[in-house]
Formats: C-alpha cells, sequence, structure tokens
C-alpha cells in the first residue's frame, strides 16, 4: 500500500473534525452506536444542565457499501453514505463485526485503502481489525483485537505485530481496541489526543465511565471460554489439567505420550501453537482465576493448589500473564452475590 499523506489529525479550528464509520451488514450495533454517542452532539438535557453546546467539533458519518442495512436485533442505524464518502474524513472507524473471518468486497477493501492514503486517521474496534487488515492498512503495524480472536487473527496475518493484553494500542495514525467495552476506552482516548485530557474527562463523566481504565485486556482473558476443537494432543492436555497441582516436567509429558522428548516437543507446538511448558503455566493461571473468583482461600494456598509451589511464583506469572495482581483479580472478579448471601445470613 502506498504510504499515506500527512494529514493533521487534530482538531483544526472551526472545521469540524470529519469521522467516517464504516457500516457493514454484520456490525456490531454497539460499536456503531458507541463512535455516534462518544462523538456525536451531546444529549440536549444533558447539554443544557452542563451549560455547553448541543454541537461538538466532530461531524460522524455513517458510510456503508449500501443506503441502509438492519443490523443485529432489527437495530436500523440510518441512511448511509456511500464508500467514497471516506476519502474526505478525517478518521475512519471499523467498528466490530460479527462475522471477523469474512472476505470483504474489493471495493469496501479499496474505499479504506483510499481513505488511508489520503491520511486519515484508521480506528478499529474489536473484529474490526480484520477488516483493516484486509484492506493492508495494519501492514507492519502492532495492533490489537479481542482476545479470544488472537489464534484466528495471527494466522490471518503472521506479518501484523499483534497484542492482545491492552485495551486499546496506538500506531499512529491507526488506533484498534480490544473487546467491545474498550471501544469506549479508546474513543474516549481519541478524544483526550484531539481536545486534551480534561475535556475527555468531561465526556467520560457524562458517559459514567472511567477516562482510564487500569490494566489492559490480559486481566479478562480466560482460555476455557474457546472450543478449539479436537487434536491428537487432547488426552494429554486432559492428563495436565487432571494433574496441575503437581511438578509437572517435559520429561512427564513425553513419558505420557510414549514419546521423545524431540517429538513431543514438536507435536505439542504444532498442534497448540506453544511450547508445552508455557500451555502448562497458562492453565495454572486459569486454574488460580476460577480459584480467586470462586473460593475464599489465600492467595499462597491458590499458589500450591495449582502447581506454582510458592505465592511469589504465582505473584510474579499472574502479573507477566493477566496484566493484574491476583488480589486485584479477586477484586474485580469476585461473585459478589455470595458476600451479599452472607451478609444477609
Amino acid at each position: 500500500m502506498n504510504e499515506p499523506v500527512e494529514r493533521a489529525t487534530a482538531l483544526r479550528g472551526d472545521a469540524p473534525h470529519r469521522i467516517g464509520v464504516l457500516v457493514v451488514p454484520d456490525s456490531v450495533p454497539l460499536e456503531v452506536l458507541v463512535s455516534q454517542s462518544v462523538f456525536g452532539p451531546p444529549i440536549p438535557a444533558v447539554a443544557d444542565v452542563m451549560g455547553i453546546s448541543r454541537q461538538l467539533p466532530y461531524e460522524v458519518v455513517l458510510v456503508g457499501e449500501r443506503p441502509r442495512f438492519v443490523l443485529a436485533r432489527g437495530v436500523d442505524v440510518g441512511p448511509l453514505a456511500p464508500l467514497d464518502s471516506l476519502q474526505d474524513c478525517d478518521t475512519v472507524i471499523v467498528p466490530g463485526v460479527a462475522e471477523p473471518l469474512v472476505e470483504r468486497s474489493a471495493e469496501l477493501l479499496d474505499a479504506l485503502r483510499k481513505a488511508a492514503v489520503t491520511g486519515a486517521r484508521m480506528v478499529s474496534f474489536c473484529g474490526g481489525a480484520f477488516i483493516l487488515g484486509q484492506a493492508g492498512v495494519l501492514d507492519g503495524r502492532t495492533v490489537t483485537t479481542h482476545w479470544l480472536l488472537e489464534p484466528e487473527f495471527r494466522a490471518r496475518f503472521p506479518h501484523i505485530s499483534l497484542d492482545v493484553g491492552k485495551l486499546y494500542i496506538d500506531d499512529p495514525p491507526v488506533h484498534t481496541s480490544g473487546g467491545i467495552m474498550a471501544a469506549t476506552d479508546l474513543a474516549i482516548h481519541l478524544i483526550a489526543l484531539d481536545r486534551g485530557q480534561a475535556v475527555a474527562n468531561d465526556v467520560a463523566r457524562v458517559l459514567v465511565s472511567a477516562p482510564q481504565r487500569d490494566g489492559g485486556q490480559a486481566q479478562f482473558v480466560k482460555d476455557q471460554l474457546r472450543s478449539d476443537g479436537r487434536s491428537s494432543v487432547d488426552g494429554l492436555l486432559r492428563w495436565v489439567r487432571d494433574h496441575l497441582h503437581e511438578p509437572i516436567t517435559l520429561a512427564d509429558l513425553a513419558r505420557h505420550e510414549h514419546l521423545s522428548e524431540r517429538s513431543l516437543v514438536r507435536a505439542f507446538r504444532a498442534e497448540v501453537g506453544m511450547t508445552a511448558l508455557q500451555w502448562i503455566t497458562r492453565e495454572r493461571i486459569n486454574r488460580a482465576k476460577v480459584l480467586l473468583e470462586t473460593t475464599d482461600f489465600p492467595v499462597g494456598d491458590i499458589a500450591v493448589m495449582v502447581g506454582f509451589g510458592s505465592r511469589e511464583t504465582l505473584r510474579r506469572n499472574f502479573e507477566r500473564i493477566a496484566g493484574t495482581t491476583a488480589g486485584g483479580y479477586r477484586r474485580m472478579f469476585r461473585d459478589r452475590s455470595a458476600d451479599v448471601a452472607g451478609r444477609i445470613a
């Protein structure tokens, strides 16, 4: 793709900053609405109470291949401007999609490429990164998307650097965000870039949203939520999960599979996509997450129960993989219904 022409993305005087939001038939309605709610005019009653203008210095234009789409759950976002409107936009946002692996039309991808070449700031929410990836807009950049989509994204775009631990990533003029709620995080961040942190803080207050959330997507990752089908090492994976509390070596795994250690290493990486010891560590973190969410066991006891042996080893690995402390994770995901029931009793 040709190098984009430099274009100032911050607001310029009285000229409205034009934001084009790409709408496709499987766009996630909430993420389209996030674009309109954060960058569009405030609710009239809110503007009146705050004593501010009902018009923000942004102009939001919804763009599509057809004049109108009815999205999931019957959401009709109204008339759509033609694709070539993207070339006149200062920022292009691609919301998340229900079918990220679907190949998009040549016309749509060409419109995104042209917008990027003319200097538009390119933004994706969640699975929208797959569309920007197909357009070549993400080539050579570091990006993020929903953590559940990590294997699919890496397989489809091996030449793009992916970091699913972050809520959003800036690699100007490209900005990408993770799961659905991270769309709001990135949108508020873009306002901070354009108008300053104080304005972004006020927008966040109106939305009743944190201007900046601690941690990243990594704290929400739970590998068991994926169902990846059967593989030749399924039996071994089940055995490991049954023995996580025990010391497990590469020799133990090879002996279980009646393979040499070298053959086991090759087979495991080919089927799982990481080394056996990396997978075991992640499984232990997943088991620790379950115990932190559902029990009152001290963190030191949980460390032993999941096979780390010491609180320090759990702490080091938990922070590296989950991006937060075990105590912080427990406070965030603790089953509060159980706490309430305890207080009532």
